[in-house]
């Protein structure tokens, strides 16, 4: 049967005729509601009948007016408006910054768009296709580099990712290298197997994490390592876990390096490989059970890793994540070095499902765990930061009233979060919330909108400069020019309120000053703000506030000026 046609709306609210976008001619209609904009339509300037017409759609959406038994969508409030955010979009940081951009300013903001998603893509797009008939091969890992490379780029990996990603145990890894080039010297015909797409995917890194550009090596091993694992995705076998932990190390190094798609569908599939294994499961502890395919640390932190990945890589898409009903997998084990890892934060990570009803209490106090975890490694100061970001946003969204004190909390974090963002520059460590999180804090700090937030601008933008000097990418020059706009209509808007004000003062400036020439100055020297009508709530802010002590409030408040 074929489908009806979509009903369209004659008349368009103002926002979306300035956006230049389809509107639902509902009120509000779908667009304003998913930003939590004000929707107005402005009937006077249409022609009759097209208001004619939005009229009698708006009274067949009317409840008083539906047939019984027919489903229409409730009429909600203002208030209720921006807790109606699409869904997915709940968490998504390119969604604030529309909004953000939206309330400041709806015909020159930003369009929707996932700025500073990384420093930039890492490889460029090929110019053409290879010729018909020939296909990339895998080349052996030990044909690509020496087993003394590997080795120094495997330190690389340790010393700078696994603090944070940490799922290969170091020891066995450095025993697949001393067996992998052995038997290369063995047999001259270099076979390949699965654990080259991990020794693929862990030299890479070291590539990343010690070189601003990408190198031709660096190139050659992701390739191997992707036609491995696309080659193992046809094969009848299932997976095996090395193949799993090249999934892992891939879709982490795409999150850095790739484009967003890339990196979301590889995460999905990351995630359909997990159920395909088994691997979010725990065996019961039955002497009849098969043998697991490893220990249960290194599975639980592989499933751990995979859903790590998929929730933010789908949180900042606005996309619909993977979730692997039934998993009875347990949390991993935290490692003895004392420091926190990323994996007790992914409760509440998982915990932010847009689907889910997430009331402003739980939100809170979700918050406040965030805030009152104590992370001393710099990727880890970013991700608690991500987190602390995202879920403030939700807060905002619900237009809750934050407290004093937990926002203080916020903008500390947000400072501590640029200073580990500076630190990873120096140290040539690109993790992709280098790039992310500046830009969300400075649009973070624009809705704030407070003394302190303002104070902090200067050190945020001095960030995001910093990234996108070290990594001179199209992405973080989109991404640092789009926050100089956000804070110049930012500014835009506070000269026109002052000029509003200026404006008021100035047409009632001559009341103040018939009140200053009544007074008889040689029998009273000295005159208190309090002695004039009106302005007694100004000697009692002096007081309040000693550092207004020195300013003098009487000339400001009865100088006749622009």
């Amino acid at each position: 049967m074929a489908e009806p046609p979509r009903k369209r709306s004659r008349v368009a609210c103002t926002l979306c005729q300035a956006r230049k976008r389809k509107c639902s001619g509902d009120q509000p209609c779908i667009t304003c509601a998913q930003f939590g904009s004000d929707c107005h339509y402005d009937l006077q300037s249409r022609r009759k009948r097209d208001a004619r017409l939005f009229q009698l759609q708006s009274a067949e959406a009317s409840p008083s007016l539906t047939t019984p038994g027919m489903r229409q969508e409730p009429k909600i409030s203002p208030e209720e408006t921006a807790a109606r955010l699409s869904s997915l979009d709940a968490n998504s940081g390119a969604a604030f910054a529309r909004r953000l951009g939206l309330k400041v300013d709806p015909t020159n903001a930003p369009k929707l768009h996932l700025f500073a998603w990384n420093v930039g893509v890492r490889h460029p797009l090929p110019t053409s296709l290879p010729p018909s008939g020939t296909a990339s091969t895998a080349v052996p890992v030990v044909e690509t580099i020496s087993q003394e490379e590997m080795r120094s780029l495997a330190a690389l990996f340790f010393e700078k990712v696994d603090p944070c990603y940490g799922f290969i145990d170091r020891d066995s890894f450095l025993r697949q290298v001393s067996r992998r080039w052995l038997s290369a010297t063995a047999d001259s015909g270099l076979p390949y197997g699965p654990y080259d797409a991990v020794l693929c995917g862990v030299a890479a890194f070291g590539f990343l994490f010690s070189r601003r550009q990408a190198c031709a090596t660096e190139l050659q091993l992701a390739e191997t390592a992707r036609l491995i694992l696309e080659q193992n995705m046809l094969s009848e076998t299932n997976p095996s876990v090395e193949i799993v932990t090249a999934w892992v190390l891939r879709v982490a190094y795409l999150r850095m390096t790739a484009s967003p798609n890339a990196a979301w569908m590889a995460s999905c599939s990351l995630m359909h490989l997990m159920e395909a294994t088994g691997l979010h499961l725990e065996l019961p502890s039955d002497m009849n059970q098969p043998v697991e395919p490893c220990d249960p640390e290194t599975r639980r932190r592989l499933f751990g890793m995979a859903r790590h990945l998929n929730v933010w890589i789908s949180f900042e898409l606005a996309r619909t994540r993977v979730v692997l009903h039934g998993a009875t997998s347990l949390p991993p084990t935290p490692r003895p070095t004392g420091n926190a890892d990323i994996f007790n934060l992914l409760p509440m990570s998982e915990s932010l499902d847009p689907n889910k009803t997430a009331d402003p209490p739980d939100l809170e106090s979700a918050l406040r765990q965030v805030l009152d975890l104590l992370h001393v490694l710099p990727p880890l100061v970013l991700v608690q930061c991500n987190l602390m970001l995202c879920i403030y946003r939700r807060l905002r969204a619900l237009n809750c009233v934050i407290s004093g004190d937990l926002l203080d909390r916020v903008l500390a974090l947000s400072r501590k979060g640029l200073q580990a963002a500076r630190e990873m520059v120096a140290s040539n460590s690109p993790w992709h919330q280098i790039a992310n999180v500046p830009f969300q804090v400075v649009c973070t700090l624009l809705a704030i909108d407070n003394r302190a937030s303002l104070m902090m601008l200067g050190d945020a933008m001095r960030t995001l400069r910093e990234v996108a000097a070290a990594y001179d990418t199209e992405v973080m020059r989109e991404a640092y020019s789009t926050a100089y706009l956000l804070i110049l209509l930012h500014q835009r808007r506070k000269e026109e309120d002052t000029k509003a004000l200026k404006d008021v003062l100035r047409v009632n400036s001559g009341v103040s000053v018939q009140l200053v020439t009544d007074q008889d100055s040689s029998t009273e020297p000295h005159h208190s703000l309090a002695d004039y009508p009106g302005f007694s709530w100004l000697s009692d802010l002096l007081i309040d506030i000693p550092s207004l002590e020195s300013f003098d409030m009487e000339r400001i408040m009865y100088t006749d000026g622009v």
